[in-house]
């Protein structure tokens, strides 16, 4: 299973949440990848074709106590039946997992429409729904998917830390709180939960509390390179620089290839008045991202700092290049 994280990235004005196919896996992948909830016609056709089934069942149960021959062939066939739309929704599923690992949301939403519409009973068809709904941004949605996944089977730790993130996307902090401690007391060695319960926190403003999320999570598994980020986000909050660059350099450390990450420690090296670092950082994001526009505002910023005026303006000029928007609300 995966869990969708939060990310702390931008300029630490505000917490964003980052989606893409490559997000951490906390375990080997059982057909997680997410599909459309059905429309209202498409419930209203398998209700009914749920309701023939049942009244179907409760003839062939007449019909067994008079014929248990006949009943024999009537079960065989019904177990034929299920087995072959389960092995539809497997390949639907999987189809579903290519097409999310490959940011193709739209796509993958489909794909487990069909997987459901083939065996709504099937766990991982509505578990990967909620996943990719959230990468859509469609944030009700995914907690119905996953709340018809815990429904099937309750036991899945990843679900409902995924689900209290798309809670926490909704604004509603407090009952992602509540999902996340229902997941620690689960599993409490998981340090992705602890660091997305951390990042909640910090929208709740319970501050301390956030640290020791981040601290529980750095001691589960010190390569949670986001939990790093999380205490360094801690820090610059309280204008710690200093101690604040030590965690995002740890943190670049476990995994060098987060653009947002590097554009992050560029803001700091600029407080701490380390332009010519500040710069190498914003660079190395932009290498990673070319059309992050605000590490190239950043950028421009530090450019300006060292006085290197004409380059600077080069360089703003790229920012709004890639992101008009970028300065719309600067008065002029």
């Amino acid at each position: 299973m995966s869990i969708i994280n939060l990310i702390l990235q931008s300029d630490f004005y505000k917490i964003l949440g980052y989606c893409n196919a490559l997000i951490l896996n906390t375990s080997k992948y059982r057909y997680q990848s997410k599909d459309m909830y059905p429309n209202h016609r498409t419930i209203a056709a398998l209700y009914q074709k749920h309701l023939f089934k049942a009244l179907s069942f409760i003839l062939s149960v007449s019909i067994c106590l008079s014929s248990p021959i006949t009943s024999a062939v009537s079960m065989r066939s019904n177990v034929y039946q299920t087995s072959s739309k389960k092995y539809s929704a497997k390949k639907w599923v999987k189809n579903g997992q290519s097409k999310y690992k490959r940011a193709k949301f739209e796509r993958a939403v489909k794909a487990y429409n069909k997987a459901i519409a083939s065996y709504p009973g099937y766990f991982e068809a509505w578990d990967g729904l909620g996943n990719a709904l959230y990468c859509l941004g469609n944030y009700d949605m995914a907690v119905q998917a996953y709340d018809k996944a815990l429904s099937l089977d309750p036991n899945h730790n990843a679900t409902w830390v995924n689900k209290g993130i798309a809670l926490y996307k909704k604004g509603n902090y407090e009952d992602a709180i509540k999902l996340y401690d229902k997941a620690i007391e689960m599993d409490p060695k998981l340090a992705s939960t602890w660091y997305n319960k951390g990042v909640t926190l910090i929208a709740l403003g319970r501050h301390q509390e956030a640290m020791q999320a981040f601290e529980k999570a750095i001691e589960i598994n010190p390569q949670e390179d986001l939990a790093w980020h999380g205490k360094g986000y801690m820090l610059i909050l309280s204008e710690q620089y200093d101690n604040a660059l030590q965690f995002f350099s740890k943190a670049i450390q476990v995994n060098p290839e987060r653009g947002w990450a590097w554009n992050n420690m560029g803001i700091t090296l600029d407080k701490l008045r380390m332009f010519d670092d500040a710069i190498k950082a914003f660079n190395k994001a932009i290498e990673i991202n070319p059309k992050s526009a605000r590490a190239w505002h950043n950028k421009a910023n530090s450019l300006y700092n060292l006085g290197k005026y004409e380059e600077s303006m080069r360089t703003y000029n790229k920012a709004m290049e890639l992101d008009p928007l970028l300065y719309a609300g600067i008065k002029k």
